[in-house]
Protein backbone atom coordinates (compact mmCIF):
# COMPACT_ATOMS: atom_id res chain seq x y z
CA UNK A 1 0.00 0.00 0.00
CA UNK A 2 3.13 2.29 0.55
CA UNK A 3 4.22 1.81 -2.65
CA UNK A 4 1.07 3.57 -4.15
CA UNK A 5 0.89 5.94 -1.46
CA UNK A 6 -2.39 4.30 -0.09
CA UNK A 7 -3.72 4.70 3.53
CA UNK A 8 -5.59 2.26 5.78
CA UNK A 9 -8.58 3.65 6.78
CA UNK A 10 -9.21 1.50 10.17
CA UNK A 11 -12.84 3.22 10.64
CA UNK A 12 -13.80 1.95 7.46
CA UNK A 13 -12.05 -1.75 7.23
CA UNK A 14 -13.99 -4.21 8.18
CA UNK A 15 -13.10 -7.89 7.88
CA UNK A 16 -15.39 -11.33 8.52
CA UNK A 17 -14.45 -14.67 9.65
CA UNK A 18 -16.22 -16.93 7.75
CA UNK A 19 -16.70 -20.56 8.52
CA UNK A 20 -19.72 -22.80 9.68
CA UNK A 21 -21.77 -22.31 12.32
CA UNK A 22 -20.41 -25.92 13.95
CA UNK A 23 -17.04 -24.39 12.93
CA UNK A 24 -17.50 -21.10 14.60
CA UNK A 25 -18.52 -22.20 18.08
CA UNK A 26 -15.90 -24.72 18.09
CA UNK A 27 -13.46 -21.92 18.23
CA UNK A 28 -11.98 -20.67 20.82
CA UNK A 29 -11.88 -16.77 19.80
CA UNK A 30 -14.63 -14.45 20.89
CA UNK A 31 -13.08 -11.57 18.70
CA UNK A 32 -10.50 -12.16 16.49
CA UNK A 33 -8.04 -9.13 15.24
CA UNK A 34 -6.00 -8.92 12.64
CA UNK A 35 -2.93 -6.36 12.56
CA UNK A 36 -1.87 -4.52 9.44
CA UNK A 37 1.03 -2.62 10.38
CA UNK A 38 0.70 -0.63 13.15
CA UNK A 39 -3.14 -0.95 13.04
CA UNK A 40 -5.54 -3.31 14.69
CA UNK A 41 -8.95 -4.18 13.42
CA UNK A 42 -11.61 -6.62 14.95
CA UNK A 43 -13.18 -8.76 12.86
CA UNK A 44 -17.44 -8.57 12.50
CA UNK A 45 -19.90 -10.85 12.98
CA UNK A 46 -21.31 -9.33 9.69
CA UNK A 47 -20.70 -6.36 7.11
CA UNK A 48 -23.16 -5.13 4.56
CA UNK A 49 -21.45 -5.29 1.44
CA UNK A 50 -23.20 -3.44 -2.00
CA UNK A 51 -26.29 -3.36 -0.18
CA UNK A 52 -26.19 -7.55 1.46
CA UNK A 53 -25.53 -8.02 4.90
CA UNK A 54 -23.34 -10.78 4.84
CA UNK A 55 -23.13 -12.98 8.17
CA UNK A 56 -19.95 -15.12 9.24
CA UNK A 57 -21.79 -18.31 8.74
CA UNK A 58 -22.86 -17.06 4.92
CA UNK A 59 -26.73 -17.48 6.54
CA UNK A 60 -28.85 -14.95 4.48
CA UNK A 61 -30.80 -14.74 7.72
CA UNK A 62 -30.25 -11.41 8.44
CA UNK A 63 -30.12 -9.94 5.40
CA UNK A 64 -34.06 -11.06 5.13
CA UNK A 65 -35.12 -10.18 8.42
CA UNK A 66 -33.42 -6.46 7.45
CA UNK A 67 -35.70 -6.71 4.16
CA UNK A 68 -38.69 -7.05 6.17
CA UNK A 69 -38.15 -4.35 8.28
CA UNK A 70 -37.69 -1.78 5.45
CA UNK A 71 -41.37 -3.02 3.85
Amino acid sequence: MSANRLMLNVDKTEWLLVGSRRTLSSLDITRPVLQLGGNIVAAFDHVRLLGVDIVSDLSLDRHVNRGDRDR
